[in-house]
């Protein structure tokens, strides 16, 4: 509790101090400077709403509360569309998609497939440097999709590696990062309850590379606990 209640903080401390700064001295800032602060604010709620949708989707799938609701979606629209939100958040950074034969229409739970994806991209922009690229490849083998994302930051050391999917387990190297240590245990639950999974390799200092298997249909679901 301690931790989340730091990693709310955070963010909210940004607002306030942004937004008091703003009342303060309005009269005296220029247009480019009132723009550059209500970004920095409009960024700072992005990240506090992204820890609230976090902790309690986590609060959901710990108590079996998180039940798929699948239809019908093209996957390709899916993975271009959060790769562009995501990219419009760093207009500098590089992605670099490479999405072939991908199914036109896949069954699935889009809303919870989004979410799991967005987790897995946004640790790939958070845990590497802005001007450093990431790689997003698609492919469907065997009557499973498969989806990894690339990127070049700092990685996971051989000692945590195992423990990165576990609630609230956070690498050595990555502890003053702001993070909850929720968010691959979420996905890796999302995913299961597709039937699919989420693999990870890294090497601390060179990179990490996270990949998603998720068949192209699946109306039951399963049940997984986290």
């Amino acid at each position: 509790m301690a931790l989340l209640a730091h990693q709310l903080k955070t963010p909210l401390s940004t607002i306030n101090a942004l937004a008091q700064g703003l009342m303060r001295r309005a009269d005296r800032l220029s247009t480019n400077d009132i723009r550059g602060r209500a970004e920095k604010i409009w960024r700072a709620s992005l990240r506090l709403d992204e820890l609230i949708e976090t902790i309690m989707s986590y609060t959901r799938a710990s108590a079996g509360g998180i039940v798929l609701n699948p239809s019908e979606f093209n996957p390709d629209d899916l993975i271009r569309r959060i790769c562009r939100e995501q990219g419009n958040q760093e207009p500098e950074r590089p992605f670099h998609l490479d999405i072939q034969d991908l199914p036109d229409f896949i069954v699935g739970d889009p809303i919870l497939l989004e979410q799991a994806f967005v987790i897995i991209l946004s640790n790939a922009m958070k845990y590497s440097p802005p001007d450093q690229p990431i790689g997003i490849a698609a492919r469907t083998e065997e009557d499973m999709i498969r989806i990894t994302v690339v990127d070049k930051g700092i990685g996971v050391s051989e000692r945590d590696l195992p423990f990165l999917m576990q609630p609230f387990f956070r690498g050595q190297n990555a502890k003053n990062l702001p993070g909850t240590g929720l968010g691959l245990s979420l996905a890796w639950h999302i995913l299961k309850l597709h039937g699919g999974g989420l693999d990870i390799e890294s090497e601390e200092g060179r990179g990490t590379s996270v990949t998603i298997t998720l068949p192209e249909t699946n109306i039951t679901g399963f049940s997984y606990t986290i």
